[in-house]
């Protein structure tokens, strides 16, 4: 995944947008996850050699495990996603 950017916007209903340029798939995954919970929209692209290829959160989740470089990064992504799934539940309740 060496060169990949990962570009993701994030909107808020208000029309606030923020947009970042990240070399971390996990952290772009991070930043989906909690955009969701938050009540944002978000939209990510792959970027590479000025083309781009728009990532649903299925397919940014399927490329952070398969690009994660490191045993460190790989526990940071379950990290992320057991945060998740426990503060959906909270949310739930």
């Amino acid at each position: 995944m060496r060169g990949v950017m990962i570009w993701v916007r994030v909107t808020s209903p208000l029309g606030v947008e923020a947009e970042f340029d990240l070399e971390s798939v996990t952290l772009a995954v991070d930043l989906a996850l909690r955009s969701e919970r938050a009540g944002l929209r978000w939209r990510a692209e792959a970027r590479y050699n000025g083309a781009a290829c728009a990532l649903s959160l299925d397919e940014l989740r399927a490329l952070a495990i398969t690009s994660a470089p490191t045993a460190l990064e790989r526990q940071a992504l379950d990290e992320i996603e057991w945060h998740h799934a426990l503060q959906t539940d909270v949310a739930l309740n």
